[in-house]
């Protein structure tokens, strides 16, 4: 009885002894953690990149980290598209909109973040636009009735589309909620066809030159 009670003192004192290491650790500093960047209203710097990979098909999805549905789409490009489709000819930009629930800089930040690994792959870039400049724009583009933000929205584009004044209209495009066509409601094996017929035009174009 006595060779158990020390037995499990000595258990007991490791474990306090363990947690108390583990609560004295440091937490990461702000500086380890990666931001992810900010749009302006001209939406750089996504539009300098969206430029810098010209020659590429691109994809843009505009979704709200709070929404449900949205974050279901954006783990469908995963998966249908990005998970099947391998190739270095495709870039992805994510941009993290405020739209259902009240979210400043920051705390959209830390819901972008968080939700960013919803589409983990290396092709992909993450961006926030805290003041919904890319629903504003994308609103005019698509003709969204009564002006409202475009939003739970996924573009794909071809390789010579390049990005002037305004937002590029999409080659492609696919959404979730209501306003439009369904021929348009989001469908991850269709969306992942249409960017594969981009990538092959692109290519052929490629082997002309």
């Amino acid at each position: 009885m006595q060779i158990c009670l020390r037995m499990w003192s000595r258990n007991t004192a490791l474990m306090i002894l363990l947690g108390a290491l583990f609560l004295l650790a440091p937490a990461p500093s702000p500086a380890q953690q990666k931001a992810l960047p900010a749009l302006d209203q001209k939406l750089d710097p996504l539009r300098a990149r969206f430029n810098q990979d010209v020659g590429k098909v691109r994809l843009i999805v505009i979704v709200d980290p709070t929404c449900p549905p949205c974050r279901w789409g954006a783990s469908e490009i995963q998966k249908h598209v990005l998970e099947t489709i391998p190739t270095d000819k495709l870039a992805v930009y994510v941009v993290w909109i405020p739209v259902l629930n009240f979210q400043d800089e920051a705390t959209l930040q830390k819901n972008g973040l968080k939700e960013s690994g919803r589409v983990p792959d290396s092709r992909a870039i993450h961006y926030i636009d805290p003041n919904g400049f890319s629903g504003k724009q994308y609103s005019t583009v698509l003709n969204v009735p009564y002006h409202a933000p475009a939003w739970d929205v996924y573009f794909a584009f071809g390789p010579d589309v390049r990005w002037e004044d305004r937002a590029p209209t999409p080659t492609e495009w696919m959404f979730q909620g209501e306003g439009f066509d369904r021929a348009h409601l989001l469908d991850g094996h269709k969306f992942a066809e249409q960017i594969q017929k981009l990538l092959a035009t692109a290519g052929s174009k490629a082997t002309k030159r």
